[in-house]
């Protein structure tokens, strides 16, 4: 069984966000030269999710693991993102359609706050100098 991974971002009319996700898919491919993987929108860019999907199923692909490139548990997370991997799973109903979890509360993601945090902290103090 060949597996391959979307990345799933929001999309944006701004291009410059749109390839934020892409420099990032390139550097997780990157980590994992032998993965096989697809950048997709939700909406305001292109490829779509369905468009990805097929790219990979044209590949061979029969497991795809869908990555939500998103921070909280919203509409998109809980009903729009599961509501077209069923129609994907009723138009391919022999690939498996996996959706992992979006990012949440992962601890990493407290780590990177809090140096943010420190960043500027330090920032602000170099101004008030």
């Amino acid at each position: 069984m060949k597996t391959g991974i979307i990345l799933l971002g929001h999309g944006s009319r701004r291009e410059e966000a749109n390839d934020e996700i892409r420099q990032l898919a390139g550097m997780i491919q990157e980590g994992d030269k032998n993965g096989c993987y697809k950048v997709a929108f939700l909406s305001f860019a292109s490829p779509g999710l369905t468009d990805a999907a097929e790219e990979l199923i044209e590949e061979g692909v029969n497991n795809i693991i869908v990555m939500p490139i998103f921070l909280v548990t919203g509409n998109h997370i809980k009903r729009d993102i599961p509501s077209k991997l069923l129609l994907l799973k009723t138009s391919y109903p022999e690939v498996n359609f996996i959706m992992a979890k979006h990012f949440g509360t992962h601890p990493a993601l407290i780590e990177i706050v809090q140096e943010r945090i420190q960043t500027a902290a330090a920032l602000a103090e170099g101004m008030s100098l």
